[in-house]
C-alpha cells in the first residue's frame, strides 16, 4: 500500500540512483536454470519484441516489478533491507525500554508489583536477542560489507531522525511515569 501511494521504497530508490536497472534475464540462462518460459513463447519472441520488452524494463523502477515482468536487478548498490529493518526496529525497542536500564529498582519494583508487565518484558528481550541473531546471520550468509554498513546507517539513520530530532520537540511524547 505504502509503494501505491509513495512509489518505489528508499531501498529501490537507492539501487536506482546508484546505477541500477532492470534488464532481462539471459534466455540461456532462464533455459539452464529450468526457469518457466510460459511454454517456450519468451524463445519465440521477434526481435522487436525483445526491444519493446527490454525498454519496459529499462524503465522499471521496482524490483518486485522487475521480477514479475521477468527482469532482473543489474548494477548499483543494494542495500541490506533485512539490516535496516532489524536495526531500525531494534533502536525503537530498545530505546522504548532504555528506562529499565536507568532505573534498576523500578525494574525490580516492576517483577514483584506487576508479574505480567515484567514477563512481557522478558518477552522483549528474548525478541531484541532473537533479531540480534537474525541479523549476524545476515551478514555472515547473505550480504557483503558495504550492503551491510549501509543497511546499518538508513537503519540508525531512521531511528536517529525520531529520537533524535522529531520526539525531543513533542510535548504529549516523554518518559513514563516514575510511578511504576
Amino acid at each position: 500500500m505504502t509503494q501505491w501511494c509513495f512509489g518505489p521504497s528508499f531501498i529501490d530508490r537507492v539501487y536506482v540512483a546508484t546505477g541500477g536497472s532492470c534488464v532481462p534475464i539471459s534466455q540461456q540462462s532462464s533455459i539452464l536454470s529450468g526457469a518457466d518460459n510460459n511454454d517456450g513463447d519468451d524463445l519465440n519472441l521477434t526481435i522487436q519484441q525483445q526491444q519493446q520488452h527490454t525498454l519496459l524494463l529499462s524503465q522499471t523502477f521496482r524490483q518486485a516489478t522487475c521480477r514479475q515482468l521477468g527482469g532482473q536487478w543489474s548494477g548499483g548498490h543494494d542495500v541490506s533491507g533485512h539490516c535496516v529493518m532489524l536495526i531500525h526496529a531494534s533502536l525503537f525497542l530498545w530505546e522504548e525500554l532504555s528506562w529499565v536500564f536507568y532505573s534498576i529498582p523500578a525494574a525490580t519494583q516492576l517483577k514483584r508489583s506487576q508479574p505480567t508487565a515484567w514477563r512481557a518484558l522478558l518477552a522483549v528481550l528474548t525478541l531484541l536477542g532473537l533479531w540480534w541473531w537474525m541479523l549476524v546471520m545476515t551478514a555472515i550468509y547473505f550480504h557483503g560489507h558495504y550492503e551491510l554498513v549501509s543497511g546499518t546507517f538508513f537503519g540508525v539513520f531512521g531511528w536517529a531522525i525520531l529520537y533524535l530530532g522529531l520526539f525531543p520537540k513533542l510535548t504529549t511524547i516523554g518518559l513514563p511515569s516514575q510511578s511504576l
